[in-house]
Parts: C-alpha cells; sequence; structure tokens
C-alpha cells in the first residue's frame, strides 16, 4: 500500500506549525526550513523520506517545543535564502563548501549509500570523470555533489527510472546513485539486476543546513537538535545484507587466523580465573573509574593493557589492515578488556550489544553494529565481533571486537 502523497504530509505539517504557533507560542519561535523534494523511483514524489523524513522532523520540534514550517523551493533559491537568512535551514542536504560559511550541518538525519552503476557491456575504469557521459536526477543531491566535484553530467532526469532507461539505451554510461533506490527503481521497471554493474562509493550523511546567524540567536538549539535525532529516530543506520557479504568475503578469513593467534587462548584461560570472583559491583567500579581516565586524557590506568604483548599484535594487525580497521579489542568471558590495540571509551563491554550478540554463540557466528558517524574523523565506522573458543575443549573464552571503516572496507571489495 502507498502511503499518502509527500505534498500532503508538507501540507499538514505547515497548518499543524501554524496553528500551534498561533495558539500556543509567539510567532518568532517557528523554525522557518526550506526543502526540494525529489523522487527516487518515479515521478510521484511519495518515497521512503515521507515515511521516515517528515515524522521524524516533527518528533524532533515536537520534544524540543519547537514550531516549525516547510516551504518547497529549488536548491539554489534555498542556498540563497539561507545566506541572506530569509529561512532558517534546508534539508535535507550533504555537506557542501559553498554554503559552509553560512551555515552549520546537523548530524544525520539520513544515511544514504551512493554507488556507480553502469551496463554490463561497459568498461569500468578507475574514475567516471573523463571520457563517459554521466547521467544525474535534476536538483538532486547526486546532481549538487557531482557539479561541486568537477564532474560533467551530460544528461538528466526527472526521476531514477528515466536515468536507467537512458543508461539502458546507451544515452548515458553511468549513473549515480543510492543502492537501495536504484535497485527499487529496477525493479518496479522488471528489469534483470544482472544488466548492470556497481561499484561502491561511498556513504553520504544527509542533514539540516541551519542558518549561522539563526543558530547564534538561538544558542544551544543545534546541540538539542542533534541530541534528538537519535532519540526520535525508528531506523538505525546498518549495512545492508548485500554488504554484509562483501565485508565478510574480504574479512572472513583474515579474522579466522586472527581468532588463533598463538598466545591468544593462554592469555585469555589465565585471565578468566583472575576476573571469575568479581562482582557486578567490583565490574562496575573498574569501568567507571576507566571511563573517567578516559575523558580525562588521563591513559596511566590503561597503560598496562597497552604495552602488553597481545596489544601490540592487535596493533600489527590494524597496521596491515590497510585502514580498513580502526581498533581491535579482546574481552574476557565477562566482557572485561584484556587486550586493546588504542585506548578504549569504556573497560567493560559486557553490557553491550557486540559481546552479548556473540559470547557463547557458535563459532563462526559475526555480529554486525549499526553504523556509525564520527564528526571527528568524518569516517562511519561499525563494529564486527566473534566469540572466542579454546582449541580443544570448545569453551567459550571471550570475544574478538573490531572497528572496521566501512567506506574503506567496502571501497577495496569491489
Amino acid at each position: 500500500m502507498r502511503c499518502v502523497s509527500l505534498w500532503v504530509l508538507i501540507f499538514v505539517a505547515l497548518c499543524t506549525a501554524h496553528s500551534s504557533a498561533n495558539q500556543a507560542k509567539p510567532a518568532n519561535t517557528t523554525v522557518n526550513l526550506a526543502t526540494n523534494i525529489s523522487s527516487a523511483y518515479s515521478a510521484d514524489p511519495a518515497t521512503a523520506y515521507e515515511q521516515t523524513l517528515l515524522p521524524h522532523l516533527q518528533c524532533i520540534f515536537k520534544q524540543m517545543q519547537r514550531d516549525y514550517s516547510v516551504q518547497i523551493m529549488p536548491w539554489r533559491r534555498a542556498y540563497q535564502d539561507v545566506k541572506s537568512n530569509r529561512i532558517d535551514g534546508f534539508f535535507t542536504a550533504i555537506p557542501m563548501r559553498q554554503i559552509d560559511p553560512y551555515a552549520v550541518l546537523s548530524s544525520p538525519l539520513v544515511l544514504e549509500n551512493w554507488y556507480w552503476f553502469w551496463r554490463t557491456d561497459t568498461i569500468a575504469p578507475e574514475s567516471w570523470r573523463e571520457g563517459y557521459k554521466l547521467g544525474s536526477i535534476l536538483g538532486s543531491q547526486q546532481e549538487t555533489w557531482l557539479a561541486e566535484a568537477g564532474y560533467k553530467v551530460e544528461m538528466t532526469g526527472n526521476n531514477l527510472p528515466q536515468l536507467i532507461k537512458l543508461l539502458q539505451s546507451k544515452r548515458i554510461d553511468v549513473i549515480l546513485a543510492d543502492r537501495e533506490h536504484f535497485m527499487q527503481a529496477a525493479k518496479e521497471l522488471k528489469l534483470d539486476i544482472n544488466h548492470f554493474q556497481s561499484r561502491f562509493f561511498r556513504y553520504v550523511p544527509l542533514g539540516v543546513y541551519f542558518n549561522e546567524q539563526f543558530l547564534n540567536q538561538n544558542p544551544g538549539f543545534l546541540l538539542a537538535f542533534n541530541q534528538q535525532i537519535t532519540r526520535c529516530s525508528t531506523v538505525s543506520f546498518a549495512v545492508t545484507d548485500y554488504e554484509r557479504l562483501q565485508i565478510q568475503e574480504l574479512l572472513g578469513r583474515k579474522i579466522e587466523r586472527w581468532k588463533r593467534l598463538p598466545n591468544l587462548e593462554p592469555m585469555l584461560i589465565a585471565a578468566n580465573k583472575k576476573t571469575h570472583g568479581l562482582s557486578q559491583q567490583e565490574i562496575n567500579a573498574r569501568d567507571k573509574k576507566w571511563m573517567r581516565a578516559f575523558a580525562e586524557n588521563d591513559y596511566g590506568y590503561s597503560i598496562g593493557l597497552v604495552d602488553q604483548p597481545m596489544s601490540a599484535e592487535l596493533r600489527e594487525i590494524k597496521k596491515q589492515s590497510q585502514d580498513m580497521i580502526t581498533e581491535v579489542i579482546v574481552t574476557d568471558n565477562r566482557g572485561l578488556n584484556v587486550a586493546i590495540s588504542d585506548m578504549t571509551s569504556d573497560y567493560w563491554q559486557g553490557d553491550e550489544e557486540k559481546f552479548i550478540n556473540v559470547y557463547g554463540k557458535p563459532a563462526n557466528t559475526i555480529s554486525f553494529g549499526n553504523i556509525s558517524y564520527d564528526e571527528s574523523t568524518k569516517r562511519f565506522q561499525l563494529h564486527l565481533s566473534v566469540p572466542l573458543y579454546s582449541e580443544q575443549k570448545l569453551e567459550p573464552l571471550g570475544v574478538m571486537i573490531f572497528g572496521i571503516d566501512v567506506e574503506k572496507v567496502l571501497s577495496l571489495v569491489q
């Protein structure tokens, strides 16, 4: 069943915001936003955004006790209106150099998964920058990014099905699109997906660009907005089943080898004997002390773990991974750190999914955590964890946890 049209939802949001502003709050508390909703699949603007994004915004502003209004306009006008302070922000937007001096991008509301798509009869180059005809949806995020990055877009379409038809008829050579959107559009066109090849390009965080002047006049607004993004979200950022298979294909055999490091089993057996009698209260106390030291950049408390030989071996794994792995942690059977490649934010992993989902599970279990976006490093990361067992008795000993740079892995697997 198709959802109510996005235009109807926006109209309702506008009316609701206007009505509540008149009844309860001064008009100057309303946050004025703009958007340029284009369809991913067809000429009908009803897309996944109407199911997730607008309710998400409604929840955020309700929790912040702020009213908001939304108007639809072309991106170029939105940029100018933010720059000239005529609107407070626009969504959903990719990071853009030309707008950064005048506005600040929120944490991601949406995470898109961009792939290059081309016909199977075309030999894919390392770069599509020269000699190939690119196509893009008019007014889309991809068109904006391609223009900013210096790519020449030969043809545009109103929607993705139109572009796929242009690709199929050889009028263009390649499309840059969200993978889920492309698959959905190909399905609607009843096309065999094997007629196309694809290569991962990058994850793209889409958020709200808020006017710098508006943020100066509303101190604390952006922090509160970003906090509510997570609280109001009903969907976590996660790798697709397809991407899980790709990651396992690239890292699976290596992980099996790393699980059998020569000194790992005796170290874990000894560690488990030491922590066997610890009460939960004692574990919590150690964890709090560790987290306090981490927050204060005091590494004296953790230096014993960081400097031990097994931690050095974990750092070597990280070094040889071609930047795919950002950290490695080994825990005992209580979830306490036993060896770490880098200083971690907490000492006890036993209450987290990366431990709970694998400890004591079948030996071939691999658990994928959700994707997190690190604003400081601009990296998309997830935790991948596997159970550790004794070789002879097959007794559960602990867990090995890998921090994975998802974009790096997927770019290498193609």
